[in-house]
């Protein structure tokens, strides 16, 4: 008996080493990404994009992006359900492949090496919010004008905006006239505490919102505008095969043909021309 217990003490080590290399894989195996519809798919939505993407008072995802998917999911035979994340931890959800969807994105050279995506589905008007009497008040002709007044810049972390204000705030003087918020209300309310002077983003969801929290008419739309970006469907590499980001992207392509998706959109649609780049 006392030999048969030495011969098993002996052994065990090595067990102990299987079992946890056996363990390790089971846990770090990452399967391959789906190329159809075998499962459900995680489409991060936001809590305060509006009109674009809120939750309702019953919890659930509501907004004019999140009904133009509905729709394309229901072209291409998806199921999937939404999940509320803030855009950075969707950025990070993306590329660890905790997430597969992640609508409203950019394409750039940073994000493709971790996503894939989709033709666009709607273009973003970037320009600015200011307090309300402000839009009159200050002048912009460029970016070097908020540096030439002393302004101070927010934008939701993060975010993209256009190469010229990537430039701006990569540059040593630019950065200092740029704050990061976390979520778009943040940024409304250092708005109107006067801890920044303009709002970045798309000035018609910020009004929007504003109306949505109670703030009335106290921010405006400022006339100067950076430029219109085509926003896109981003899928994650690690859980999204190619060919049904291809099939997704027909789907938004036959879907923007129709008068139900011009309705919804209106100036922001992409046209024939936004599609022809099936990137």
């Amino acid at each position: 008996m006392w030999g048969d217990g030495m011969t098993a003490w002996r052994f065990l080590p090595c067990m102990v080493v299987v079992f946890v290399l056996f363990a390790g894989g089971m846990q770090t195996g990452q399967a391959e990404p789906v190329s159809d519809c075998s499962r459900p798919l995680v489409i991060r939505a936001s809590e305060t994009y509006s009109p674009f993407s809120m939750k309702d008072e019953n919890g659930v995802a509501v907004g004019i992006d999140n009904v133009f998917i509905a729709k394309i999911m229901k072209r291409v035979g998806c199921e999937y359900r939404f999940e509320f994340l803030p855009w950075k931890r969707s950025l990070y959800g993306i590329e660890h492949g905790d997430i597969d969807v992640l609508p409203s994105a950019s394409l750039t050279e940073e994000r493709e090496a971790y996503g894939l995506f989709s033709v666009p589905y709607r273009n973003d008007v970037i320009g600015f919010v200011v307090r309300n009497g402000d839009a009159g008040r200050i002048s912009l002709g460029s970016l070097d004008d908020v540096i030439a007044q002393n302004l101070v810049i927010g934008q939701v972390r993060g975010a993209y905006r256009g190469e010229a204000f990537e430039a701006f705030a990569a540059s040593p003087e630019g950065a200092r006239h740029v704050v990061d918020v976390s979520v778009a209300p943040h940024g409304l309310q250092l708005l109107l505490a006067n801890r920044i002077d303009l709002l970045l983003g798309i000035p018609a969801a910020y009004i929007a919102q504003a109306e949505n929290q109670g703030y009335g008419h106290t921010v405006e739309e400022h006339p100067f505008l950076l430029g219109k970006e085509p926003v896109r469907l981003m899928f994650s590499k690690k859980n999204i095969a190619p060919q049904l980001v291809r099939k997704i992207s027909d789907a938004i392509i036959a879907e923007s043909q129709t008068a139900q998706y011009r309705a919804l959109y209106g100036v922001q649609g992409v046209g024939i021309e936004d599609l022809a780049d099936n990137h």
